[in-house]
C-alpha cells in the first residue's frame, strides 16, 4: 500500500458473511469468537483466529496460532504477511478478497 490515502478493505466472497465489506482500520481481528471484529461462525475457524494490521501504510495477516491456519492465495501464513490488492485471503471456510479505496 503506498498510497497514504487508500482505505484497505475486504469483501467477503463466501461463508456465512458472504458479500460483506470490511473496512480495515489499524488492526481487525477474525475468528469465532463475538469480541472479533469480524465474527465468523464457522467450526472451522479458531475463537481468535487471525488479525490486519495496517502500520506505515503497509497491510499485513498474522495467524494467532489457529487449529486451521490462514492462507493467503492458497499458501498457509507462518509469520506475518504483506497483502496487496487482489490477495485472496482464506479463513476456514470463508475467503475474502484484500482491496484498497480511494
Amino acid at each position: 500500500m503506498s498510497d497514504a490515502a487508500s482505505t484497505p478493505f475486504l469483501k467477503l466472497a463466501s461463508g456465512p458473511l458472504a458479500g460483506k465489506v470490511v473496512e480495515i482500520a489499524a488492526t481487525l481481528r477474525m475468528g469465532r469468537h463475538p469480541f472479533n471484529e469480524v465474527s465468523l461462525g464457522d467450526p472451522g475457524v479458531s475463537r481468535y483466529h487471525c488479525w490486519i494490521l495496517v502500520r506505515d501504510g503497509i497491510a499485513s495477516v498474522e495467524d494467532l496460532a489457529s487449529a486451521n491456519g490462514t492462507f493467503v492465495n492458497g499458501e498457509r501464513v507462518r509469520l506475518r504477511r504483506p497483502l496487496k490488492p487482489g490477495d485472496l485471503l482464506r479463513v476456514g471456510s470463508t475467503e475474502m478478497v484484500f482491496s484498497l479505496a480511494g
